[in-house]
C-alpha cells in the first residue's frame, strides 16, 4: 500500500505550535477509503493519530493525491452531536469553545476504513465503516469557522477543527515535512535521512569515506527502485471527502 505520510509508529515529532514548544509521539495510523456515487471514483485519504507532550490528542490528514496535509485539534462541543442523525443543509444551535453559535451541515458521507496500524482507539470498539460530517460555523473565525466529527474517532462533547498546513508550517510544528510525494521510494527517502545524519562527518571531503559511500548508496537506492515495497504509484488515492473548506479536498483546522 502506498503511504503519502512520512511518519513511523512510535516515532517522536518536536516543534513549535502557537509560540510552544511541543512533542509529539506517533500513535496510529488509519486509512480510509470512499467511492463517489456519481462518478465512481475511489478516493482515500490518511489519518495519523498523534499525542502530544500535555497527553492532548492531534490527528494529521493526509491527501493522497495533493499531499495536501490537515491538522486536526480537538475543540469542545456542547451538546454532542451523533453524525449519524444529521443530514446536509440542516442547522443545528451548539456551544463550540464555550461560546453559542449557529452551524449548518456542510456534507455528510460513509466512508470504509481500509488499513488500521498502531494504537487507534474506537469509542464504540472496533469498526469497518464511519460516517464523516463536516460543519460550518456561522460566524466564527477562520480557525473555527469549519469542524468535523467522524464517527469512528468521535469522544464525548468534542469535535476537531481543523487547519490546512503548507510545508514550511508542517515544518515549524513537527520539525520537518511529514508528508512525501509519490515518486519518492522508501529507500530514497531513509536515505535522504540518513545522510542528513552524518553530514558533519562530510568536512574531511574526498578523504573522508562517507565521501565515497554516499555515491554507492545513492547507486544502490536507484537499483532498488523497483524493489522498494513501501511505495506503489499505480495505487488510486485521495484526500478526505472533497471538502470545500480547501477547494474541494481537505480543510483547514480540524478534521
Amino acid at each position: 500500500m502506498s503511504i503519502r505520510g512520512d511518519l513511523r509508529v512510535g516515532e517522536t515529532l518536536r516543534g513549535s505550535l502557537r509560540k510552544k514548544s511541543h512533542s509529539y509521539t506517533v500513535m496510529g495510523r488509519v486509512v480510509l477509503k470512499r467511492r463517489d456515487q456519481r462518478s465512481r471514483r475511489l478516493t482515500r485519504w490518511e489519518q495519523w493519530r498523534l499525542i502530544d507532550d500535555n497527553s492532548e490528542e492531534l490527528w494529521l490528514e493526509i491527501n493522497r493525491d495533493t499531499n495536501m496535509v490537515v491538522l486536526h485539534e480537538p475543540v469542545p462541543i456542547q451538546p454532542m452531536i451523533d453524525p449519524l442523525a444529521l443530514e446536509v443543509g440542516q442547522t443545528l444551535q451548539l456551544k463550540v469553545n464555550g461560546r453559542p453559535y449557529s452551524v449548518e451541515v456542510k456534507d455528510v458521507y460513509r466512508a470504509d476504513i481500509d488499513h488500521e496500524t498502531g494504537a487507534v482507539p474506537h469509542l464504540t470498539g472496533a469498526v469497518t465503516t464511519t460516517t464523516c460530517v463536516e460543519l460550518r460555523v456561522k460566524g466564527a473565525r477562520k480557525p473555527l469557522s469549519s469542524i468535523v466529527i467522524d464517527e469512528h474517532r468521535r469522544r464525548e462533547r468534542e469535535a476537531y477543527r481543523i487547519t490546512t498546513l503548507a510545508p514550511e508550517q508542517q515544518s515549524k510544528i513537527f520539525g520537518r515535512h511529514v508528508s512525501r510525494p509519490w515518486w519518492v521510494p522508501g529507500v530514497a527517502r531513509r536515505l535522504g535521512r540518513w545522510i542528513s545524519s552524518v553530514g558533519p562527518g562530510l568536512r574531511g571531503g574526498w578523504k573522508s569515506p562517507l565521501f565515497w559511500l554516499i555515491p554507492f548508496l545513492i547507486l544502490m537506492a536507484i537499483l532498488a527502485w523497483t524493489d522498494d515495497d513501501d511505495f506503489s504509484p499505480a495505487e488510486d488515492g485521495s484526500v478526505f471527502r472533497n471538502r470545500s473548506v480547501y477547494g474541494g479536498g481537505g480543510g483547514g483546522v480540524g478534521k
